[in-house]
């Protein structure tokens, strides 16, 4: 072998050691600055046709914040291991979001609101809250996406959409990202038992796995786990223990702006929802009335006073009669 030649192999096993070096010094980097890596798999279709449970637990009705379900499992997750970790906890670092749903297509022409509906809140998953879409397309044939109105308007209660590829495309994706190495915990948002295999596999890889899911709509083997079959390394989170903190409030409420004063005549501290202006007098209930209605900043006494005076001075007019007649 000439000199040029060993040269030339030198520098390919140097190439291929770098390069088999790489993932290593990328995972190594992550755990000297004591992060891991989290990644959501949220089955869309599941939670859509789950959402009554909900609703049920709630007592009213109910819609579901996107934006606030990784906040709800991250916290969890932290408690978790605050609790049982003797050191302090690495840091959680939210790689990717994934949500799976279907799409309808050649449907009832009654419901293209419907699917417009659908297109925008598809909009602000993808556009406000950065999650990563994986949508699959649904036939209906022309039938009506409902249920309900496929029995009462066309007739035909046996025409059911197919829509399969929802969890196989899940857990694949959950399996693919876990052999890359692309993440540390799997936060699973799901309930369906044909996960199993490939939370099984994630966790043979060396990933944790976090299950998010509704009771009464998950499998019996998330709930309750045997010691040879676990699906889950931490505790499961259910959705009924966290509806205040997942719930979407009404526009009203989320503007709703409480501000605090001090009553201008007695000092009682009150809030308000109306701001007022600088150097304004603002008073509570009790002293509000008091106010005169010109705005002059005097205070007119309440109606009750106002007849006990009108009884007095009548009282006081009635005697003064009589004595001048006797006079």
């Amino acid at each position: 072998m000439t000199v040029e030649q060993e040269t030339a192999e030198a520098n390919n096993n140097e190439k291929i050691e770098n390069t088999e070096n790489d993932v290593p010094r990328v995972l190594s980097s992550y755990r000297s600055h004591g992060l891991l890596r989290c990644m959501t798999f949220i089955d869309g279709s599941w939670l859509y046709h789950n959402q009554d449970m909900l609703v049920k637990a709630y007592a009213a009705p109910y819609k579901i914040d996107f934006s606030k379900i990784n906040a709800v499992a991250l916290k969890r997750l932290r408690q978790h291991m605050v609790n049982t970790l003797d050191t302090d906890p690495p840091a959680l670092d939210l790689v990717r979001t994934y949500y799976y749903a279907s799409v309808p297509w050649n449907v009832h022409p009654d419901d293209a609101l419907k699917l417009e509906d659908q297109r925008k809140f598809y909009m602000l998953l993808s556009e406000s809250l950065g999650f990563e879409l994986i949508l699959h397309e649904i036939d209906f044939r022309g039938h009506y996406m409902a249920m309900q109105d496929r029995i009462t308007r066309e007739g035909d209660p046996n025409f059911l959409p197919k829509e399969r590829t929802i969890d196989m495309a899940l857990g694949i994706n959950m399996l693919y990202l876990a052999a890359i190495d692309a993440y540390d915990i799997a936060i699973a948002v799901l309930g369906d038992a044909d996960y199993q295999p490939a939370l099984d596999r994630v966790r043979q890889l060396g990933k944790r796995v976090m299950i998010f899911t509704i009771g009464g709509s998950a499998a019996y083997e998330y709930l309750y786990p045997k010691a040879t079959a676990r699906f889950s390394d931490f505790p499961v989170v259910r959705f009924q223990d966290h509806l205040e903190d997942l719930r979407l409030a009404h526009r009203v409420e989320r503007e709703k702006v409480l501000y605090s004063y001090a009553c201008a005549r007695c000092g009682k501290l009150f809030e308000s929802t109306y701001k007022a202006a600088p150097k304004q007098n603002m008073y509570c209930d009790e002293h509000r009335i008091w106010r005169d209605r010109a705005g002059n900043g005097n205070f007119a006494p309440p109606r009750e006073a106002i007849t006990g005076m009108q009884d007095e001075l009548s009282a006081l007019s009635v005697n003064s009669n009589v004595t001048n007649d006797q006079v």
